[in-house]
């Protein structure tokens, strides 16, 4: 670690001029992972009235990635303090509600607790939410929808927020079979639908045509917006760490993250190394650079660069111009805690010009899990 520590100084040192207003020092991950747990020292908060949905199921999935990149307990004991807030002594969880795929990722800290314990409550608490997609609305292809009130509407998004927790639950508890065939299925039907010749994907998909947002003949979003494709980048940088080699459509998911990584490559921001806010149109105006979706890309691209899906000759440079347009984007604020600007979190917007309008926000909860996995993984180095 005092290695990493060293060389991610000296990169600090080397790119200061131009980074002199974030006053933060490498490694970027760490201060920002416990900036916001000052921030937010009882987890139970995040998200609001409904912390049992994405927000804090997002920002444990980054602690996670911390505990396991430094080893401190801090990460650790911030993700049992949260799951000890929503399970019960007998596994029950009164506040999950199945109604929206947002609700399910909450449960993939649940499995960590599982996995690093063993005790029984979460595995009875996992299984429940496992057993939320019995009967969960689908399109006529079988694709999920984004939630019971976005009637056969299927957003890239909503594919993370379910099936991140699903192919951990088919590895950590069972029910393999089924977890994995269906985790591939909504993977590879999303991109079916969505994924552009450039290898992008759309925001979403609506069956019915009569969302505000969807083209009237073919039911598409009409953007590829930064965070959405971010959810689908990291399911895809994680799902082959669960999938077994001889899995039915593993081969396809991986042309598809071929497809996505050489998109982002051709889409990057050659000015600050960053990835726009609508991903594919950096040259129009108006367009700017997001945080969140960057600190996504950045952790898809280098960890298919670390286990072989793709060529770190052709993508090291990518990955190294993106972290050192991302740091820029965090500074420090009166309070002395890291503050993340540029970031965006939204639904599907009608248009370019709505999505490029959009408030560019600070410290959104997406940003924050995005940025600490993004860093933290080229940190690790």
């Amino acid at each position: 670690m005092h290695v990493k520590v060293l060389k991610l100084s000296i990169l600090f040192l080397l790119f200061v001029g131009i980074h002199s207003q974030a006053q933060i020092k490498a490694p970027f991950s760490e201060r920002v992972a416990k900036d916001f747990i000052k921030r937010f020292p009882n987890p139970d908060v995040i998200g609001g009235k409904n912390h049992f949905s994405w927000e804090a199921g997002y920002d444990m999935f980054a602690m996670e990635k911390m505990w396991l990149a430094t080893g401190d307990s801090i990460y650790f004991n911030y993700i049992k303090r949260y799951v000890d807030q929503q399970v019960d002594d007998a596994g029950n969880i009164a506040d999950f509600k199945n109604n929206a795929l947002d609700n399910f990722i909450p449960g993939y800290a649940i499995l960590c607790m599982y996995e690093h314990t063993k005790l029984e409550k979460y595995k009875i608490a996992a299984t429940h939410i496992r057993n939320g997609f019995e009967g969960y609305p689908r399109t006529s292809n079988g694709l999920f929808w984004h939630a019971t009130w976005a009637r056969s509407q299927a957003w890239v998004d909503g594919v993370f927020m379910g099936q991140i927790f699903l192919v951990r639950y088919g590895k950590v508890i069972g029910d393999r079979t089924y977890a994995f065939s269906e985790v591939v299925k909504q993977m590879t039907l999303i991109a079916e639908k969505c994924q552009k010749e450039n290898g992008l994907l759309l925001h979403g998909w609506d069956e019915s045509k009569s969302a505000s947002w969807a083209d009237k003949n073919t039911g598409l979003a009409r953007e590829v917006w930064s965070e959405g494709l971010g959810w689908y980048a990291v399911l895809i940088a994680e799902v082959f760490d669960y999938l077994p080699a001889d899995q039915p459509g593993r081969d396809h998911l991986m042309e598809v993250l071929h497809k996505i990584c050489l998109g982002l490559k051709n889409a990057q921001d050659p000015k600050t190394g960053m990835w726009c806010q609508v991903v594919d149109k950096c040259d129009v105006p108006g367009n700017w650079d997001e945080t969140s979706g960057t600190g996504m890309f950045i952790y898809l691209l280098q960890k298919s660069i670390d286990k072989g899906y793709i060529s770190k000759s052709k993508y090291n440079s990518v990955v190294r111009k993106a972290y050192i347009g991302i740091i820029k984007k965090a500074v420090v604020n009166k309070e002395g805690l890291a503050d993340l600007i540029e970031c965006s979190s939204i639904g599907i917007q009608n248009s370019y010009a709505d999505y490029i309008t959009q408030k560019k926000d600070v410290n959104t909860f997406a940003s924050f899990g995005s940025f600490i996995i993004g860093t933290s993984i080229v940190e690790e180095r």
